[in-house]
């Protein structure tokens, strides 16, 4: 008979591994491997690869659930952290991020009460804070005059968080007073975007504020 590559051999194997092959085909391989010590130990190594122990199998088993649970719960603590972050984000820049309110004349009104006390009204929907300067003395048109510089800020969601959690409608904090003997010292009122720290870093002066300040209220 004539003999048969080993490299045929091989690609039958694992056919014939699995019991998948006819009896003329059994017969030349098992021929084969009868005189072919490498062939041979390729065909046992693929039976003990076939045949693996059920102990171990259902160890090998146990192990990749156990594991693949292990990565799911660490996928799943992953996504609700992630989640939570993404909602506490858009919950700060929603109620906490803040910008200045474009001024308008029906929006505030500056006033003079009965006790002499000098006071800001808001008639806005609502707002988030306030800032207001202690006077400042600056020259302007040639006079020296007392200058209080203020602006209010609201965020996207128009309204103040504290009342949010309180569940109130409206705003009570809807007048600003200004520091008392105010009406005394204080000959002029100009709305305006301002940064106190960012003023006093770089040098400048608050006579820079004046050229976008707005005349709300003058003596």
């Amino acid at each position: 008979m004539k003999e048969i590559n080993c490299n045929i051999i091989k690609d039958i194997l694992p056919l014939y591994v699995d019991g998948v092959v006819s009896d003329d085909t059994k017969k030349m391989v098992e021929e084969h491997l009868d005189c072919c010590e490498e062939c041979k130990k390729e065909a046992e190594i693929m039976k003990q690869e076939l045949n693996i122990p059920a102990e171990k199998e259902a160890s090998f088993i146990k192990n990749f659930k156990k594991k693949w649970r292990n990565k799911k719960l660490i996928i799943s603590g992953l996504s609700i952290l992630l989640t939570g972050l993404i909602l506490l984000g858009a919950f700060s820049f929603v109620f906490h991020y803040d910008t200045v309110v474009p001024y308008e004349k029906s929006l505030i009104r500056i006033e003079i009460q009965d006790d002499d006390m000098l006071v800001s009204h808001y008639y806005g929907v609502s707002y988030y804070s306030i800032a207001a300067t202690h006077p400042i003395t600056m020259k302007i048109e040639g006079k020296e005059k007392n200058v209080i510089f203020l602006y209010y800020t609201e965020t996207i969601a128009k309204s103040h968080t504290r009342n949010l959690i309180n569940g109130k409608e409206n705003r009570d904090e809807r007048n600003f007073i200004f520091p008392v003997d105010s009406v005394k010292n204080v000959d002029a009122i100009y709305y305006a975007d301002f940064d106190a720290n960012e003023i006093f870093k770089k040098g400048n002066s608050w006579d820079t504020l004046l050229e976008n300040a707005v005349l709300i209220w003058e003596k």
